[in-house]
């Protein structure tokens, strides 16, 4: 589903790269739950050191495999373009 929200955006064919990333995320997950599990109460690495490798995991898959994509095909550009020309639009219809 997201390639397609992807194709939507881009309008170019599909990378796989999104698909990719929630496939490695639905990989890690399971994992880091059978880690939990396996490894013991006061051998477990601190909640606050956990916290920062998930958010750290998380920052770079998102920067390899999912916002390329997007870069890559400008649309980001598009993005600001269309917001411009809705603001030109609430302009021309103010009163004053």
């Amino acid at each position: 589903m997201h390639e397609l929200i992807y194709y939507y955006l881009t309008r170019v064919a599909p990378t796989w790269e999104v698909t990719w990333f929630f496939i490695l995320h639905g990989i890690a997950m399971p994992a880091e739950v059978v880690v939990k599990k396996v490894v013991p109460e006061k051998m477990r690495l601190h909640p606050a050191v956990s916290s920062v490798l998930t958010l750290g995991f998380v920052a770079v898959t998102v920067n390899w495999l999912f916002l390329p994509q997007l870069a890559r095909n400008g649309v980001e550009e598009n993005i600001i373009e269309e917001y411009s020309k809705l603001m030109d639009l609430f302009k021309g219809l103010l009163p004053f």
